[in-house]
C-alpha cells in the first residue's frame, strides 16, 4: 500500500517511482524471454524505423532498419509479463492513486516491452502518451518497469514534474504534438526537466498526461522496460478508436 504521503507526490508531480519490486529472479526471466522474442522475431513488434525519430533509421531497408524498438502485445506474450501486470504491489498502488475500486489493464496502449538497442536506437521528444489517445478522460496511469539499470547514457527518461496538470497551448505543439523547444510557453517549463535514474527492479508510476522524453542509448548494452498503461472504472476508451481496438483487461476488482 501506498503511503498519504506517495499518493501526494504523485498528484503533485506526475510520478512516483517504486525501488526494488522486481526481484533479479524475475529480471532474469522476464529478460531470458524477451531476448528470445527479439531473437526469433516474434510479431507483432515496431521497428525503429517506423517511428521516424531523431537517430532512428530512415527505412525498413536502410542500414539499422530491422531494428526493433518494441515487443507489443506483452500481456498476452508470455506468463512472466502478464504475472508482472497483474502484481498486487504495482496494480493496488495504481488503484489507490486513482482512489478507484477496479483496476483496468488497456490491451490497445503500451503492453509493450520497450527495447531500447544499441546503435540504432533513437531519441523520443517531449510527449503525452495521451496525444493520439481516445478515452473519456486523461486519468490514465503507466507502470515502467526496469529490467535493468536505465541511467542517461542508455535512455532513462526524462519528464517535467506537474506537467500532468497543464494547460498546453496547440502552438505551443508541432504537428505530430511533440513540444516545440524554442516556443516562449516551453523555454522555461523544459528547464524544469527532471531525469528519471532506475535501478533494476524499479518500478516508476506516471500519468500518461505527463510530458515525458528520453534520449538514445550510446552504451553497448540492450536496455529492457516492460509497460502497461491502467485506469479506473469511471475512465472508458472511446467505441470506433485506436484505445477500443481490443476488449480490456480487469487486474484488480474491490
Amino acid at each position: 500500500m501506498l503511503s498519504h504521503a506517495q499518493i501526494q507526490q504523485f498528484k503533485i508531480d506526475g510520478y512516483l517511482v517504486l525501488r526494488g519490486l522486481i526481484n533479479e529472479r524475475e529480471r532474469f526471466e522476464l529478460r531470458t524471454v524477451t531476448q528470445a522474442h527479439l531473437n526469433k522475431r516474434f510479431a507483432p513488434f515496431e521497428l525503429e524505423a517506423d517511428v521516424h525519430y531523431p537517430g532512428s533509421p530512415a527505412t525498413a531497408d536502410a542500414e539499422g532498419g530491422s531494428t526493433i524498438r518494441r515487443l507489443k502485445q506483452a500481456y498476452n506474450r508470455d506468463s512472466v509479463f502478464r504475472a508482472i501486470a497483474e502484481r498486487p504491489d504495482i496494480t493496488a498502488g495504481i488503484r489507490q492513486i486513482l482512489d478507484s475500486k477496479s483496476l483496468i489493464l488497456n490491451p490497445n496502449h503500451h503492453n509493450c516491452v520497450m527495447t531500447k538497442l544499441p546503435q540504432y536506437s533513437s531519441e523520443t521528444l517531449w510527449h503525452r502518451d495521451t496525444r493520439y489517445w481516445n478515452f473519456s478522460d486523461k486519468y490514465l496511469i503507466n507502470a515502467w518497469c526496469a529490467l535493468g539499470d536505465e541511467r542517461q547514457q542508455n535512455g532513462a527518461m526524462k519528464i517535467l514534474p506537474g506537467s500532468h496538470r497543464w494547460e498546453v497551448r496547440e502552438a505551443a505543439l508541432d504537428e505530430a504534438q511533440f513540444l516545440r523547444l524554442d516556443h516562449p510557453d516551453n523555454v522555461g517549463r523544459l528547464k524544469t526537466q527532471r531525469l528519471v535514474e532506475l535501478d533494476a527492479g524499479d518500478v516508476l508510476l506516471f500519468s500518461a498526461h505527463c510530458f515525458h522524453a528520453a534520449g538514445r542509448n550510446v552504451t553497448d548494452q540492450a536496455k529492457y522496460s516492460l509497460v502497461f498503461t491502467y485506469h479506473g472504472e469511471s475512465t472508458s476508451p472511446l467505441p470506433d478508436t485506436n484505445s477500443a481496438l481490443l476488449p480490456e483487461i480487469t487486474v484488480l476488482h474491490e
